[in-house]
């Protein structure tokens, strides 16, 4: 007799998920939670998008004025951006993924010097 639940688990799409922190321009204005990572970057940035607008009770933001980073573990917590599909596609591979999404006025890269993000990380890891 086939084993159904076997054949059940096998056929279910497995949902990557990333701990995520959003921070506005004047870095005392941030929101964070879980996020389902979806099939392109493309549709990635159309959720973020909506979860600003949700979050902030806002319309029609400009998605623009934000970068997308990936924390990356491996290498002293830096935060590297996430510009293209293919990169995207290598981040939703890691078992922890820690997304940051920045204001394009926030300059610094590194979790340390933005205090927020900091207290978020370490308090997540």
């Amino acid at each position: 007799m086939p084993d159904f639940e076997n054949i059940m688990k096998n056929n279910e799409l497995s949902e990557v998920t990333a701990n995520f922190f959003v921070l506005y321009k004047d870095e005392e204005t941030w929101f964070n939670g879980w996020v389902s990572l979806e099939p392109s970057l493309e549709e990635f940035i159309s959720t973020i998008r909506d979860e600003i607008e949700y979050s902030w009770d806002l319309e029609n933001i400009d998605i623009e004025d934000y970068l997308i980073f990936h924390i990356d573990i491996e290498d002293k917590n830096n935060m590297k951006e996430i510009k293209e599909d293919q990169y995207y596609q290598w981040v939703m591979q890691f078992e922890e993924i820690f997304i940051v999404v920045l204001h394009k006025d926030i300059k610094y890269r590194i979790i340390e010097n933005i205090p927020p993000v900091f207290e978020w990380f370490m308090g997540t890891i």
